[in-house]
């Protein structure tokens, strides 16, 4: 049974985009995304709207802070992750989090990568009011294991979708802004888990998305279907898509080639689907991301919720 559905807390819904008794997408007002208290205003400000808003209801996480827990996982034993839970963190209240996805650093720098993808989203994290899931790759050049042939586990895929329920169950999360963000082989995978779908986690968990510095042409190729088409997604989820213009992901023509993809299978561009072309980050433009890149993504996924 979908976690969507176990919470009767349900406030009014704003604007949907499938059909009934089908995960809808809903845009925001723009005032949740304003201010960092937004969470606390929930429409009862003079004139305006009530959004959608489903409680996880968890208790008993550390917080605040940067927190290290673990999840077990069958076949693969206690695995860890990172949390960053913000400074005005208050557990009577549902708070937005984003599972963000490390790359490939090469051996040895799997456990490195994400706790330095939680520093890089950590400053936003406090001031806009959201709560951080990194969770470490195993693979032996510092990435992320895929499934077996059509997805035979276990896999780094379990240890992801172990992150987010533990997440959920130690602290109150918001189940209708549940987001991913996935850095080169990180963003691969994420493309991956939403667009192909595994054991029940799809385009349908999470309120959108965010790749920067990776293409669909790297997806994973465990399965013997065709993996990451955004016309086989379960929904048209919101999508954002950054890349440096000197990445050779960007000048072989591979982000732009998905771009077209998505557009085609119905995302329209700078409504579900935001692509931005940066020429910041150390080296300038290249295959690497800025604080502000990841503001910038933020933007564009915080207005977007989903609901059963």
């Amino acid at each position: 049974m979908s976690k969507l559905l176990r919470n009767p807390v349900l406030i009014t819904l704003l604007v949907a985009t499938n059909c009934a008794h089908a995960a809808q997408s809903v845009v925001l007002p723009s005032w949740v995304c304003a201010h960092p208290d937004a969470i606390f205003v929930n429409g009862f400000e003079l004139g305006s709207v009530a959004v959608p808003q489903l409680h996880s209801n968890g208790s008993g996480g550390a917080q605040p802070g940067n927190i290290t827990r673990q999840v077990a996982v069958t076949g693969l034993g206690l695995q860890t992750y990172y949390l960053y839970v913000p400074s005005a963190y208050a557990a009577n209240q549902a708070w937005p989090l984003i599972v963000v996805l490390h790359g490939a650093g090469g051996p040895g720098t799997s456990a490195t990568a994400a706790q330095q993808v939680r520093t890089d989203w950590g400053t936003l994290a406090d001031t806009r009011g959201f709560i951080i899931a990194s969770p470490v790759g195993t693979n032996s050049n510092g990435g992320w294991n895929e499934p077996d042939v059509n997805g035979g586990g276990p896999s780094d895929y379990n240890i992801i979708a172990n992150t987010i329920t533990d997440a959920e169950a130690a602290y109150n999360i918001d189940l209708t802004r549940v987001y991913g963000w996935g850095y080169s082989a990180g963003g691969e995978v994420l493309d991956d888990i939403v667009l192909t779908g595994w054991a029940g986690v799809n385009a349908n968990s999470f309120a959108g998305y965010a790749v920067t510095g990776a293409a669909l042409a790297g997806c994973p190729t465990y399965n013997t279907v065709q993996s990451c088409v955004p016309a086989n997604a379960a929904r048209k989820i919101p999508l954002d898509i950054h890349i440096g213009m000197a990445d050779s992901i960007y000048t072989g023509g591979y982000t732009a080639s998905d771009k077209n993809a998505f557009q085609a299978a119905g995302w329209v561009l700078n409504t579900t689907l935001f692509y931005t072309v940066f020429s910041d980050g150390s080296p300038p433009g290249g295959h690497t991301y800025s604080t502000a890149n990841l503001a910038q993504v933020w933007s564009n996924l915080c207005p977007k919720a989903v609901t059963p």
